[in-house]
């Protein structure tokens, strides 16, 4: 029998009939699933970071907790994290999801299966003092077949206080010297044994006689009474951040900061009163930063806070116009029981001026100058001998 050309074309023209259903087929499929993830793949996604500490100490390191959830059945197979931080908080030199420049930008990726929560802690080394948030964040989905840009921004309240470091307690010793032989001509030498405070653990410097035997037979351990001074030893710490000429240092200010805390922080250990009066102002209300007399840690954890709020790029006052306004009589005077703790790198003649005034008012003066190296820090209007403080 012979063939006709339609007979021979048949096989082929069913061979293309079936390729094109199939690929129609998987057109249709495509755009199906296609606009199912565009429309769905942000439902029930959300994304949290927190700190796992809020106050942490210059050059610690801290874990910055990444939650990121995919409360949906639809899995997504990959989804980065993108979010800005200040550069001073430094993720580890072998991490490649982040990159520096004017501010640390961070890109986390993420897979996801239906209903899933993943829990991720990075650590970040704190370089700087000061107060730095994360206030936004972003989920960015390339789609299914990674040819879409889709972006769910997300907000994000996450801040972390970095203590200033504290001073080399070395470096402190001679300042020790001189702020704790005027703060004992401050009190009696002799606790009131009448004025009872509390009970606490006993150490070596620790009379026998103040042990309170009832206490130390229930807790196990050696306790002591501890009894009010019939005259507090307090310290006013004034400290200075206005430029010391017609530039401004960074790591002048910074270092005067870190004598500030390592003073706080030395004569909050011997019991003394510290308060601070400073012409920094607060990293948010813009005030002049003034901490009232206190003594034990929260108090110390008071004056680290205030003194990590300070942003010194905040324009400020004038500090020997502000002791001025402290010795005028309507204000608060300046107290005969207090010694007074002036860290100011600026020796400008009013400044020296004005705390002559108040040394001749108030002998108890103690001046330390943050200087760097080869520079002059004496004091010409002054009846005192500065404490140089050499910044390295």
């Amino acid at each position: 029998p012979t063939t006709t050309p339609s007979m021979t074309l048949f096989p082929y023209t069913t061979l293309f009939r079936s390729v094109l259903l199939m690929l129609l087929g998987v057109a249709i499929v495509y755009l199906a699933v296609k606009l199912i993830y565009r429309y769905n793949w942000n439902k029930g996604l959300s994304a949290k970071l927190d700190f796992d500490k809020k106050h942490v100490v210059k050059d610690d390191v801290v874990n910055l907790t990444e939650v990121v959830t995919n409360e949906k059945k639809l899995p997504l197979p990959c989804v980065n994290l993108k979010f800005q931080a200040a550069r001073e908080l430094r993720f580890p030199d072998t991490d490649t999801n982040s990159s520096v420049s004017d501010k640390t930008y961070r890109n986390d990726v993420f897979s996801f299966l239906a209903n899933q929560r993943i829990t991720r802690k990075v650590p970040v080394r704190c370089t700087k003092r000061g107060v730095f948030r994360i206030s936004g964040l972003e989920i960015t989905f390339a789609g299914l077949f990674m040819n879409e840009i889709n972006v769910l921004k997300s907000e994000n309240e996450c801040e972390i206080t970095v203590y200033p470091k504290a001073a080399d307690a070395r470096e402190l010793k001679p300042v020790n010297s001189r702020i704790s032989g005027e703060a004992q001509r401050k009190k009696y030498m002799l606790e009131d044994p009448f004025v009872f405070r509390g009970i606490r653990d006993y150490t070596s410097n620790d009379s026998l006689k103040n042990v309170n035997w009832k206490a130390s037979a229930r807790t196990g351990n050696l306790m002591v009474n501890e009894y009010d001074e019939s005259v507090s030893r307090n310290v006013c710490i004034l400290l200075n951040l206005e430029e010391s000429g017609a530039l401004r240092y960074d790591a002048v200010d910074e270092e005067a900061i870190s004598i500030a805390s390592g003073i706080a922080e030395m004569l909050v250990s011997q019991g003394i009163n510290v308060s601070i009066i400073s012409n920094g102002c607060d990293v948010d209300t813009h005030n002049h930063v003034f901490v009232q007399g206190g003594a034990g840690m929260g108090h110390l954890n008071n004056i680290n806070t205030a003194l990590a709020r300070i942003d010194t790029g905040i324009a400020m006052e004038e500090y020997s116009a502000m002791l001025e306004k402290i010795l005028e009589p309507d204000n608060m005077r300046i107290e005969s029981e207090y010694v007074y703790v002036l860290i100011s790198a600026s020796r400008r003649k009013k400044l020296q001026s004005v705390i002559n005034k108040i040394s001749r008012l108030q002998a108890d003066m103690v001046w330390i100058v943050p200087h760097f190296p080869e520079d002059d820090y004496g004091l010409e209007l002054c009846d005192f001998e500065p404490v140089g403080w050499e910044v390295k």
